[in-house]
């Protein structure tokens, strides 16, 4: 899957830490309370003519986004770094950066408060990963992109679906039928 797009790839987090999930949940709730304010951290600073600070801001921000695996919200904060560093200005991408913070911390929200829940209730922590793991193979799908087959298995064992089902979905991406496979996708 294109990075970029992915807003929250735990695999990847998890390998940034040796597997450690547990570790991984907990930098992601730290991540999400630390930068719920973002905006009005930054508005301030704006308002100060406090671009180097803001930079540094936002500079941490990239940094921390792309070694937990929230690409999308990596990629978005590269222009707004930019903007601040090299015209001590708001860049003109600031409206989509705030729409993929917002989209980013709802997702972390989200993933952690259902693996919180879930082993909670004594339960397998299954039901977040399922879900991220659709979110994922939809977001792939609707974007024509590549999948290898491996990070397929993946998201399609999380998914825990019929043999029926995941046959025909591998199938239809093998075939590079996106469209089949959403459809199988949204049926299972």
């Amino acid at each position: 899957m294109n990075q970029s797009t992915t807003v929250l790839d735990i695999d990847f987090g998890m390998s940034q830490l040796s597997g450690n999930r547990e570790l991984l949940f907990k930098l992601l709730r730290k991540f999400a309370n630390e930068y719920r304010t973002l905006d009005a951290d930054l508005q301030a600073l704006v308002a100060k003519h406090a671009f180097n600070d803001a930079y540094s801001l936002v500079h941490t921000l990239k940094g921390v986004t792309g070694n937990l695996g929230l690409f999308a919200l990596h990629e978005a904060s590269k222009p707004i770094e930019s903007g601040f560093r090299n015209e001590q200005q708001v860049a003109e991408e600031y409206p989509s950066f705030l729409s993929v913070l917002n989209q980013t911390l709802s997702e972390v929200d989200s993933l952690v408060n259902s693996t919180e829940e879930v082993a909670s209730s004594s339960q397998p922590s299954n039901a977040a990963a399922a879900q991220h793991a659709r979110k994922q193979l939809m977001t792939a799908l609707k974007a024509s992109e590549f999948i290898a087959q491996e990070t397929l298995d993946e998201w399609l064992d999380a998914l825990a679906l019929t043999d029926a089902k995941r046959t025909a979905i591998i199938d239809a991406v093998e075939e590079l039928d996106y469209e089949e496979a959403i459809i199988e996708l949204e049926n299972s």
